[in-house]
C-alpha cells in the first residue's frame, strides 16, 4: 500500500511539473504578444504624432505666411493713403485694399482647408498602417 502511495504521489507530482510547464510556455507566448502589440502602438504613436507634428508645422509657416501678406497689404494701403489727394482716391485705394484682403482671406482658407484635410488623410494612413504593423507583429509572436 504504502508503494501505491508513492507511485500515485510521483504520478501527480509529474503531472503538476508538466502543468507548470505547460503554464510557463503559455505565460511566455501571451508575454510575447503583448509586447509586439506594445511595440506596434508605439510605432502607431509615433508614426501618428510625426504626421502631426509635420501639419502643425505647415499650418503654422501658412499662418505666418497669411499675418505676412496682410501686414504687407496694410502698409502698402497706408503707403497710399497719405499720398491721396482726392475723396474719390480715397474711396478707390480703400475698395482695392478690402478686395485684395478679401482675395488673401479667401484663397488662404481654401489652402488650409485643403491643408487639413490633406493632414486628416495622412494621420489616417499612419493609424491604418500602424494598425497593420501592430496586427503583424502580434500574429508574428
Amino acid at each position: 500500500m504504502a508503494r501505491s502511495t508513492m507511485d500515485f504521489s510521483q504520478h501527480y507530482t509529474e503531472r503538476a511539473v508538466q502543468a507548470t510547464n505547460w503554464m510557463g510556455i503559455i505565460a511566455e507566448q501571451n508575454l510575447n504578444q503583448s509586447k509586439a502589440a506594445l511595440e506596434g502602438l508605439l510605432t502607431f504613436t509615433r508614426n501618428a504624432l510625426r504626421s502631426v507634428d509635420q501639419q502643425s508645422s505647415a499650418i503654422c509657416d501658412h499662418s505666418i505666411a497669411v499675418a505676412e501678406q496682410t501686414l504687407s497689404n496694410s502698409f502698402d494701403f497706408a503707403h497710399k493713403v497719405i499720398r491721396v489727394k482726392e475723396p474719390q482716391e480715397l474711396a478707390q485705394i480703400q475698395s482695392d485694399f478690402v478686395s485684395r484682403q478679401a482675395q488673401l482671406i479667401g484663397d488662404q482658407t481654401k489652402e488650409l482647408g485643403q491643408r487639413m484635410m490633406q493632414g486628416v488623410q495622412e494621420v489616417a494612413k499612419a493609424t491604418q498602417e500602424g494598425t497593420e504593423e501592430s496586427r503583424r507583429r502580434s500574429e508574428a509572436a
